[in-house]
């Protein structure tokens, strides 16, 4: 008879022999070839296994609905605050936790070792300025505050068993997304004097320099009650401008705007958006999203903020296909009217789904967990998954299907 371990089970038993417990995931893609004298990221998994205090939100002396830029400042500042001073190794800030979401390490997309950085969309020349001619890869790294991490550490308390069924993310949970681009100052010049990361993108073996990125852009997202008529969350988008105002790069992050829905009696209507607010000041050119709405200059011009991460689901069946996150190109007036509707916090994308709220990273480690685990020999073997008093299990016996999302054209 044949015993079949996984690696995640190896690694916890490990980890308990050795008293770290916390360090269940993996950092990384690749580890660090020998003499590496860099930068080495480190997972972030020490999980709060107790719901956080709400604690700190400055974000709430502010109306996103009429002050939309002081309020995702707010949001920004809070992100920053002890995480800018160290380089965001959010291990080292004192001021409050963050945490990295697991299983994001997979495949050609997956977390290198450097920066922990993952593959984002391309852009595409001319997308991030009329001077760009080549087309330029994007890699961003994302954390979440204690109430979001918080959710993480549910659904992932069994490494062998993620549980969407615990996905919902409470009041005051934050992520913030900082995003890389590898387009040089020479055809993108408003990225003149932005924070550089080198980063193994290229996946190297030696020791030499990896190649430099330059931060293009930050995402924040906000579990706000105020927006529950409408998603439950508050989505905004910053860009880097080298000649905005400021003593150091992070103090030249300007608003693109935000969002808290997805307008979606305003879809093909051709009538101004009242979901969206864009910061009207900008100067660095944009394409924005479908119709205007939110997205940021690496992100795809179909889509927009809340209509790409509202896709985050999973199906409990695990050979079923997984939703696209973006609308395919031509989509008919009815699959756009699918694609952007309010649909609330902890409400799957699909009826028959459970939901990641608005996660594609819960998402994806599910995705990246599932093709590296493998099949399972019936739906027992699957993972177990507890919505109320109802078991339930994510189906790997019939093959999996599930794919990280892709947010590529």
């Amino acid at each position: 008879m044949t015993f079949r371990i996984s690696w995640a089970a190896l690694v916890a038993v490990s980890s308990l022999c050795c008293a770290t417990a916390s360090a269940q995931f993996p950092d990384a893609r690749d580890t660090p070839p020998a003499g590496w004298a860099g930068p080495v990221f480190k997972l972030k998994q020490d999980y709060p296994q107790t719901l956080p205090a709400v604690g700190s939100r400055p974000w709430m002396s502010f109306d996103f609905r009429t002050q939309p830029n002081e309020y995702i400042k707010a949001v920004l500042d809070y992100a920053l605050e002890g995480n800018k001073q160290v380089d965001f190794v959010v291990q080292n800030n004192t001021t409050r936790g963050w945490y990295h979401a697991p299983w994001m390490h997979v495949g050609a997309a997956g977390r290198e070792f450097v920066r922990g950085l993952t593959r984002e969309r391309s852009s595409r020349p001319g997308e991030l300025a009329p001077t760009q001619t080549g087309t330029f890869e994007n890699w961003a790294v994302s954390v979440y505050n204690p109430r979001g991490g918080y959710t993480l550490g549910r659904v992932w308390k069994d490494p062998d068993a993620p549980n969407p069924g615990v996905a919902k993310f409470p009041v005051g949970a934050v992520s913030v997304k900082l995003i890389f681009t590898e387009a040089p100052v020479s055809q993108v010049p408003y990225l003149a004097g932005s924070v550089e990361w080198q980063a193994d993108i290229n996946r190297s073996r030696n020791t030499n320099p990896r190649p430099t990125l330059r931060l293009l852009q930050v995402d924040v997202a906000v579990r706000d009650s105020r927006a529950a008529s409408t998603t439950g969350w508050v989505f905004g988008t910053f860009v880097y401008d080298g000649n905005a105002p400021g003593a150091t790069p992070w103090d030249k992050l300007v608003p693109v705007g935000l969002m808290w829905g997805n307008d979606p009696t305003r879809v093909g209507s051709g009538q101004a958006l009242q979901q969206t607010k864009i910061n009207a000041d900008l100067q660095i050119p944009q394409h924005l999203g479908f119709e205007k709405r939110l997205n940021g200059p690496v992100d795809n011009p179909r889509s927009s903020c809340l209509s790409c991460h509202s896709t985050a689901q999973v199906q409990t069946n695990l050979s079923r296909p997984t939703r696209a996150a973006i609308p395919p190109a031509g989509a008919t007036a009815a699959t756009l009217r699918l694609y952007f509707r309010n649909i609330k916090s902890g409400t799957p994308f699909d009826s028959n789904a459970l939901a990641l709220d608005y996660s594609l990273q819960l998402q994806n480690g599910i995705a990246n967990w599932a093709q590296t685990e493998g099949p399972s020999s019936s739906p027992q073997g699957g993972a177990r998954a507890t919505i109320g008093a109802a078991p339930l299990r994510l189906d790997r016996s019939h093959g999996i299907n599930i794919q990280p999302a892709g947010r590529d054209d």
